[in-house]
């Protein structure tokens, strides 16, 4: 068990040091077999996740998917409104031209600022001060992007915002009504290639190192690094068994998935595991059929939690629901991979 936890380890540290872009502490899911239910007012606690409303300085979770920390100078008539609620199309509508091999990273957070109850395009540096902050994946060169609602002339425009790493997270001022979102690049493998560095070993042959996968078919037991976001370890034991895994970026379809409000915050992207059986797609594996276990790299000096939601290609089922996640030797696993759906670290 060490030794497949040490393999699994240089695999994703090597993972982490090369990959790409490609989208719950101790409750467990209701539906999940031998776990306890949650019940009705258990469910009802994880739907909570909604539009903040800010009329005092502080932190501010926004659905997990950003932090907004307000500071008010000024003594009253100050307001802020935040929420992760901007259909993804809405913004893919926005044209990005980012840097080099970016990627926007759905689905950002909406924030309107008010003053004497109107809104206001730009809050003032006087009345106060505004940062947004997005979890970093490991993997990723981030920064943060803003469009604004509304401009005054011409059309939404996507414009970088100097970006700072704070503890595990990237930040930017937020003083613009607009929607804020990151954007990422592949991290070059640093010193690969560097004699007795056995976490960046020689490049192979071919003169380059070459990051996993972002989609990958799985259809024997193993473990699979995919796109650098996450690893899988599946054990199969019966036949005709496979899986489908992709790096997840939120769609449409899913960008409004409820959060829980004492969640943290998700590090997106995510990871989308499909289980099949003779080729068609099974929502639920069970313990007789095999063993799915994800990992994602876990950050330090937060409490790591793996969350996930349904989405077996045809019904999408919210909420984010907790797993039981184990971290040792940097990795945050989850050994209860065992539903076909979209899979996401969170931390707090």
């Amino acid at each position: 068990m060490i030794k497949k936890y040490v393999q699994l380890f240089v695999v994703l540290v090597l993972v982490v040091t090369v990959i790409g872009v490609a989208r719950n502490n101790a409750v467990w899911a209701s539906a999940i077999p031998g776990s306890p239910q949650l019940g009705v007012s258990g469910m009802a606690n994880l739907l909570q996740s909604g539009p903040v409303t800010v009329t005092a300085s502080g932190s501010y979770n926004v659905e997990g998917v950003c932090t907004l920390d307000v500071e008010y100078k000024a003594a009253s008539g100050l307001q802020d409104k935040a929420d992760a609620r901007i259909p993804v199309n809405e913004s893919k509508k926005v044209p990005f031209s980012g840097n080099g091999n970016e990627k926007l990273i759905f689905p950002g957070c909406h924030v309107v600022h008010y003053k004497s109850d109107q809104i206001v395009s730009e809050a003032s540096a006087e009345d106060g001060s505004w940062k947004v902050c997005f979890g970093t994946n490991p993997s990723l060169d981030m920064k943060i992007y803003y469009y604004l609602d509304g401009p005054t002339s011409g059309s939404p425009i996507w414009i970088p915002l100097k970006t700072t790493n704070e503890n595990g997270a990237a930040c930017a001022s937020a003083l613009f009504t607009g929607v804020y979102m990151p954007a990422g690049q592949r991290i070059n493998p640093p010193g690969a290639g560097e004699e007795g560095n056995i976490l960046n070993p020689p490049a192979p042959e071919g003169g380059s190192v070459k990051p996993p996968p972002d989609e990958i078919t799985v259809t024997k037991s193993g473990t699979y690094a995919i796109g650098g976001i996450c690893a899988m370890i599946i054990e199969y034991k019966i036949a005709d068994l496979s899986d489908r895994i992709h790096v997840q970026h939120p769609t449409e379809a899913n960008d409004i998935v409820p959060f829980p409000d004492n969640g943290g915050m998700l590090y997106l992207p995510g990871c989308h595991v499909a289980h099949y059986k003779l080729d068609q797609i099974k929502q639920l594996m069970t313990s007789d059929e095999g063993r799915w276990e994800i990992c994602f790299a876990a950050r330090p000096d937060k409490e790591m939690t793996i969350y996930f939601y349904q989405d077996d290609l045809t019904t999408i089922i919210p909420p984010w629901v907790p797993l039981e996640t184990t971290v040792d030797k940097g990795l945050a696993c989850a050994p209860l991979a065992d539903y076909s759906g979209v899979y996401a670290p969170a931390g707090k």
